[in-house]
């Protein structure tokens, strides 16, 4: 089913023949719950039916809305089908469509579309489309693009794993244990998380001294306490 982004279908966008299409309007070019319901009843129904020889059928589906109205789910269920919702934001993995025709489509028909400007038509407009679409997509659907995206999406054959083999694991989080000691060094436990202890500033030598004495490390060798003295009173002096 093709979709105008039109309010009135026009004869003249459809004068290249393609039978069993089926056309609709609407103001966006998007399906709407009657246009849905429409192509049910008029595309997938018929062409399903006798195939499926009085046995279920399912239909594959996104959460968009007007796939699952109230008219639609009672059609399903007088019909026999089977109504199948693809979870939301998997579409590029579960959707045969996407795995391996739509790409093929796109390409397929921008061929076409190079091909009528290069034979001398500057504007692409709706009566060509069904010309260049109906070309594009006998190239893209064929038998084996088809079974390929079912088969990718694990679908048909039903095969999840080939969906999740596929699907890059979330990053292990290493979240550190309450009980887990921290190795800080020649302190204690208790001494490492205290919080520190702003120093007063001196303001004279014996100050100096004094706060020296008490800062100074207890790893430091006495010998080597009056020359880290010195140095603290010459950048006091430089200061000042």
């Amino acid at each position: 089913m093709v979709i105008w982004p039109a309010s009135t279908h026009r004869s003249n966008w459809t004068t290249y023949p393609t039978p069993g299409w089926y056309y609709a309007c609407s103001a966006k070019g998007y399906t709407d719950s009657k246009i849905s319901l429409e192509w049910l009843k008029r595309v997938f129904d018929p062409q399903t039916k006798e195939r499926a020889n009085q046995k279920p059928r399912v239909l594959m589906c996104d959460g968009f809305g007007t796939h699952e109205t109230v008219k639609i789910l009672e059609f399903c269920f007088e019909n026999n089908i089977i109504l199948c919702r693809i979870p939301s934001h998997t579409s590029h993995k579960l959707q045969p469509c996407d795995l391996s025709t739509f790409a093929p489509l796109k390409m397929a028909y921008r061929d076409q579309v190079e091909q009528l400007e290069r034979g001398g038509v500057g504007r692409i407009g709706k009566e060509h489309f069904t010309a260049l679409y109906s070309s594009a997509r006998s190239t893209a659907f064929s038998k084996k693009n088809i079974l390929a995206g079912w088969a990718k999406s694990g679908l048909f054959p039903f095969n999840p794993d080939r969906v999740l083999r596929d699907t890059p694991k979330p990053a292990e989080i290493t979240v550190p244990q309450a009980c887990e000691v921290v190795d800080v060094g020649p302190y204690s436990q208790c001494e490492a998380i205290q919080s520190p202890v702003m120093p007063v500033t001196p303001v004279n030598a014996e100050a100096l001294m004094t706060n020296g004495m008490q800062r100074s490390s207890p790893m430091l060798p006495k010998s080597h306490l009056p020359n880290v003295l010195y140095s603290r009173t010459k950048l006091h002096s430089c200061s000042r």
